[in-house]
């Protein structure tokens, strides 16, 4: 089991601006910026319901390598929701790794549109894998989510022993997601280096 990487929720936060990125830097070159420094983003629904094929296309031209997108999915998925990940799939190819649905009305199939499916949930659980971080469950796909990170190195690590020690030996490519109202990102590039030294 290898390659955790570590992303954020969203990646244009503008607790951001100054901090992690540059202050004076262009919105539109903030991908770029991000994807030399983590190899994940979770993109929230807001932001990809509104991607045409030109947004898409520039997200592609943004990043590099082993980059990778998963769609943050909220309550439900409907008609057009599928349509829409139909769309991006068909532009980022195998950029996109995986859905994930926060909701507490729902469990999803596994697969949607061919994408692999994971629910972050306090009350819903999907069969098979799952694992349990602060009062989150996170079932399907493995994947990791915490919506509060401290700022301790010996807390960061027990969360990614915690955390990697429940998922699925034969597992590659992991994605563990940092969230809430507001990211330090010093504490997330923090949390890579813990995980990298820990040989994740």
């Amino acid at each position: 089991m290898d390659n955790l990487q570590i992303g954020t929720f969203g990646w244009q936060r503008a607790d951001s601006q100054g901090h992690f990125y540059p202050e004076d830097m262009p919105e539109e070159w903030q991908l770029d910026y991000y994807s030399n420094a983590f190899r994940v983003v979770l993109v929230p629904e807001a932001l990809w319901m509104s991607w045409n094929a030109y947004a898409i296309e520039d997200c592609v031209e943004s990043v590099e390598g082993e980059f990778r997108f998963y769609l943050n999915i909220e309550q439900l998925v409907n008609e057009q929701k599928l349509a829409q990940i139909k769309l991006i799939k068909s532009g980022l190819g195998d950029l996109l790794k995986g859905l994930v649905l926060f909701s507490e009305a729902c469990v999803p199939e596994s697969v949607i549109e061919g994408v692999a499916v994971s629910l972050v949930s306090k009350t819903q659980v999907m069969p098979g894998w799952q694992v349990t971080i602060n009062d989150y469950h996170i079932s399907g796909q493995p994947l990791g989510f915490c919506d509060q990170l401290s700022a301790e190195g010996k807390q960061q690590a027990e969360l990614l022993k915690n955390f990697m020690s429940q998922v699925p030996e034969k597992s590659h490519d992991i994605a563990f997601f940092v969230g809430g109202d507001s990211i330090n990102m010093n504490h997330v590039a923090n949390l890579k280096v813990v995980g990298e030294f820990l040989g994740y």
